[in-house]
């Protein structure tokens, strides 16, 4: 099935990501929800959680089918990735999930899809990829950071989602997907 291009939301703000499977996305979610009981913040939904590859804004609707062919181009490798700690960004309040040593292959897909999109006009440049799951937002501080599970698998695709801002913060879809070789 071919990916379709999606209707128009207002104010929706399209990304490259790879999702979690739901087994791993279920486990994060469960842990994120102990910490909220002990510090507060807010929860991200459990079926939102990705690593962001590329976040592009606002995309005129127009502009939609040359990501399609962008995406469609890409030819790298399935990715082994690993989550095996947690972290806290202050200037922002997140609390993330992330690898200690990310695989070359994810930051080559990251930086080679950032690379095509800066060409293309869609990005101003290429930024540091920092892998990681945003797993809680608005949390003050959380103390001490719990110690957290490994959790790995091998990433065999990657989709291009949109965000929009919703009561409940930002609500989150996947658009379409394009298996890595």
């Amino acid at each position: 099935m071919p990916n379709e291009l999606p209707p128009p939301v207002v104010g929706a703000r399209f990304f490259f990501a790879l999702w979690l499977p739901p087994a791993i996305a279920s486990q994060l979610h469960s842990f994120s929800g102990g910490v909220v009981g002990r510090c507060g913040g807010r929860l991200m939904r459990e079926d939102a959680l990705h690593i962001t590859l590329a976040f592009l804004g606002e995309v005129a609707e127009n502009r939609l089918p040359e990501l399609h062919e962008i995406a469609a181009a890409v030819e790298l490798p399935k990715a082994q990735v690993q989550l095996d700690r947690v972290g806290f960004w202050n200037h922002n309040h997140v609390l993330w999930a992330g690898s200690k040593e990310p695989a070359p292959v994810l930051e080559k897909l990251a930086a080679d899809l950032q690379k095509t999109l800066v060409e293309a006009g869609f990005l101003g440049e290429v930024k540091p990829f920092v892998p990681h799951v945003t797993l809680l937002r608005k949390l003050l501080h959380p103390g001490t950071l719990p110690e957290i599970q490994a959790h790995e698998w091998t990433a065999e695709e990657f989709v291009l989602a949109r965000s929009w801002p919703s009561d409940r913060g930002s609500a989150y879809e996947v658009v379409a997907r394009w298996p890595l070789k």
